[in-house]
């Protein structure tokens, strides 16, 4: 998309989706069917595994993992791993209490 930012040794996975002004950093590594939202900024050497989805204006620190399936919501700022099928909202991002 427009605006779209993919520095050097950045690996990006089959059907995945970098919207307008998404910032995806060098040594990064996104696997197949992730969703980066407009604006979200990925730090250097960011792994994303498959199915993620990073939500607008959210930043991700540089060495940070993102899970299968997790959930980071907009303007979030992700500064620690979030684990398979975890949605973090917040800065900084924790955990969505879903009241279960």
């Amino acid at each position: 998309m427009a605006g779209v930012i993919i520095n050097s040794d950045a690996s990006v996975g089959a059907n995945v989706i970098v919207n307008t002004g998404a910032i995806v950093e060098h040594n990064c590594y996104i696997e197949d069917h992730v969703h980066i939202a407009t604006g979200a900024q990925l730090g250097g050497g960011v792994a994303v595994h498959e199915e993620a989805y990073i939500d607008t204006g959210a930043s991700v620190r540089q060495g940070t993992t993102i899970g299968k399936r997790a959930i980071v919501g907009a303007g979030a700022v992700v500064n620690k791993d979030v684990s398979d099928g975890v949605t973090v909202v917040g800065v900084p991002a924790r955990p969505l209490d879903t009241g279960n």
